[in-house]
């Protein structure tokens, strides 16, 4: 319960650019370093190196699906609109580049899966079966998306007035908590975090990209 109500503190605070992907280091490897204060194992952190190999394969499918679907509702115009987002016009193939090869996997992907399938998870499922555990991480991973869910409609200047604006918010944290569950699925099936860390990266960069190129 506290690391999840501080996690949901940290996530009320912006980062600075050049900061975020140091500063979600430090935190990742703190939330790790809390992990083995409280007992959890490796393998309730889903961090046995013996379950790297399935970890990598289930990741590798899920992603690979999560990038034909990315590409067609790019390709589509039908759903290309989906994709505008202003924060990826004009920024260049370098900066493109380092928000999917660097800021995505080590600012982004890795903290939220240590936190929420990670330590959350397997704190949860202690002290609860492992659906409640999903769930509860879930929503709090939901939750966790309400300032990115307000900056990107800022950005975008779209959902501007007070009821369309918090039933934006609303959907995203919908959306998330859902994509929780399934990232949840993906940790418990292979009994590994490298599956829902490889979706994870996947999804994030290739939807920047589709961004990009819309």
């Amino acid at each position: 319960m506290v690391t999840s109500v501080g996690l949901l503190a940290f996530s009320a605070y912006g980062l600075p650019p050049a900061w975020y992907v140091p500063v979600n280091l430090v935190v990742t490897i703190g939330l790790l370093l809390v992990a083995r204060w409280v007992g959890l194992t490796q393998g309730k952190l889903g961090l046995e190196r013996d379950r790297v190999p399935a970890g990598l394969r289930w990741g590798a499918a899920a992603g690979l699906a999560m990038g034909v679907g990315l590409i067609l509702g790019a390709v589509i115009p039908a759903t290309r609109p989906l994709f505008d987002d202003a924060r990826a016009a004009g920024i260049g193939p370098g900066l493109l580049a380092y928000r999917t090869l660097v800021r995505i996997p080590l600012g982004t992907a890795l903290l939220e899966e240590v936190a929420f399938r990670g330590v959350l998870l397997g704190a949860w499922r202690r002290i609860s079966t492992a659906g409640r555990a999903a769930v509860g991480s879930s929503l709090v991973f939901g939750l966790w998306h309400v300032r990115p869910a307000l900056e990107l409609l800022n950005e975008n200047d779209a959902a501007t007035d007070g009821p369309e604006r918090i039933l934006a918010v609303v959907g995203a944290v919908v959306a998330t908590t859902v994509g929780g569950l399934a990232l949840c699925w993906l940790r418990l099936r292979s009994e590994s975090l490298a599956a829902p860390y490889l979706a994870h990266v996947a999804a994030n960069s290739l939807a920047t990209v589709g961004a990009y190129l819309v």
